[in-house]
């Protein structure tokens, strides 16, 4: 053998055993690192086929109720949705296109290859042995649904209940909606589409985890924990003028009071009163930079940890409160804030729960086609946002916005039950003002968390806030 051939057969069996090496990277960074993501997408072509050539599991709410199921036509498996007000929950499972909701966040569940049962997982990948479909168990209630529902009553908004005690959401309502099943149908898919992405009402958005709004005086939560926090003392007065700023480096730029008030305040009357210049006075006193951290803490301006993704929002356009009009707008829940529904949710059911914030989830069950249980979702709390001392201070403060003398919001009322509220109404510069009310209940131990949101509602909060009454009185069953 001469020099230059022994030299060749070296150099093909280094490059045989390079590209050996990097296909067997590839395969195990596929399989082991990238798997749990590529199974989860919704465009995942094995996920896909799988939605016309075998039936995907159920979707079924608390009580049993079947909301999704495969049906068998002469073109294969098609998806078929019980419950329209749940849309956009359930989501849609479309050969062409793709799956959203439940159907894409548990698409490997509802195919019998849930990452709670490796095996299962393990046997279809690699020998195309599949399991039966089971199903996935929500959290929805469907009274407390049918009492959003109703509630809503075909407006523009959304209406989200969630239990703070655990984060499961209970209710969900966004409106506009849109019918799955067309979607689902290969003989509809197209023309519903097409027709769904031109209406400018946008009735894909799931306007409780994607809608973004600013969240007008609900903020002011946010902001008395802040201040509260920050050694500010929630009985001292603090007076009030109406228009009102802090000097003439304003400009044209004034706050001004929803009552046109003349008075001194404390923080509790702020609540009541649901008083701009107030809060105005007291976030301009702590800061941006605090009043930025809590907001953080809150998950303003962060995604949303949920089953079913949601819209980040935004505390302002570059994440900083560096202008005293800023600040000063920001702490009555206007200036360049945009929240979900689901944020304002969890900002309400931490305050109720001693400042624990739930992780929120529609799912709570996953269960195999004999109905056992595979995985129970219970992700636990986010974490301790505020100590608990604020959150019962704040809380007694949210009761007296529902219930004290001349309380904003008042029609949040329940016979018998202690309700802890407050209502907004957010300026909108495209038109009138959405409406706001978030609280829970019973104030002292609550099993209900709610937020409502009514888009260009003519009388903003106190349209909102007896909305947030019935539905929290149909989730305590009053």
């Amino acid at each position: 053998m001469t020099r230059s051939i022994a030299a060749n057969i070296r150099g093909l069996t280094l490059a045989i055993a390079m590209t050996f090496l990097v296909t067997s990277v590839g395969v195990g960074y596929w399989t082991l690192v990238a798997g749990d993501e590529l199974g989860s997408d919704p465009f995942n072509p094995r996920l896909v086929a799988a939605i016309r050539d075998r039936p995907r599991g159920f979707i079924k709410d608390s009580a049993g109720n079947t909301l999704a199921e495969s049906v068998q036509t002469p073109d294969g498996y098609k998806r078929v949705y019980r419950d329209k007000t749940l849309a956009h929950v359930t989501g849609y499972a479309s050969f062409q296109f793709g799956a959203s909701g439940i159907e894409a966040a548990y698409a490997e569940s509802l195919v019998g290859q849930d990452p709670g049962d490796p095996l299962s997982q393990w046997r279809a990948r690699y020998l195309r042995e599949r399991a039966p479909p089971g199903s996935i168990v929500l959290g929805i209630d469907p009274k407390v649904q049918k009492a959003a529902v109703d509630a809503l009553g075909g407006r523009r908004g959304a209406i989200v209940a969630i239990d703070p005690r655990n984060g499961a959401i209970l209710a969900s309502v966004s409106w506009p909606q849109y019918d799955a099943s067309l979607i689902s149908d290969p003989a509809t898919e197209d023309a519903t589409w097409k027709q769904v992405n031109a209406d400018p009402d946008k009735p894909l958005i799931n306007r409780v985890t994607q809608g973004l709004y600013p969240p007008g005086s609900t903020f002011k939560i946010v902001t008395g924990a802040a201040a509260l926090e920050s050694g500010v003392d929630p009985n001292a007065k603090v007076r009030v003028d109406d228009p009102w700023q802090a000097d003439k480096s304003w400009g044209s730029y004034f706050v001004r009071s929803s009552s046109r008030a003349h008075g001194d305040y404390t923080m509790a009357d702020g609540y009541r009163l649901s008083e701009n210049i107030y809060f105005a006075k007291i976030g301009l006193q702590i800061g941006g930079p605090k009043l930025a951290e809590y907001a953080q803490r809150f998950g303003i301006g962060s995604s949303t940890r949920c089953d079913i993704t949601g819209a980040k929002g935004q505390l302002s356009r570059t994440g900083v409160l560096d202008r005293p009009t800023l600040v000063a707008d920001t702490s009555y829940g206007q200036g360049e804030l945009l929240v979900s529904p689901l944020q304002m949710a969890l900002v309400a059911a931490a305050v109720g729960m001693g400042g624990v914030m739930p992780t929120p989830h529609y799912a709570t069950e996953v269960r195999d086609a004999e109905g056992h249980a595979i995985r129970v979702i219970a992700p636990g709390p986010i974490g301790q946002v505020i100590r608990p001392e604020t959150a019962r201070t704040l809380t007694t403060m949210l009761v007296g916005a529902v219930e004290g003398p001349g309380a904003f919001a008042f029609a949040a009322k329940i016979a018998g039950v202690h309700v802890a509220g407050k209502t907004g109404s957010a300026e909108n510069p495209s038109g009138a003002p959405h409406g706001w009310f978030v609280g829970f209940a019973p104030a002292e131990s609550p099993t209900v968390a709610v937020a409502i949101l009514l888009e260009n509602s003519p009388r903003g909060g106190e349209d909102a806030a007896p909305l947030g009454g019935r539905v929290m009185q149909a989730a305590l069953g009053k």
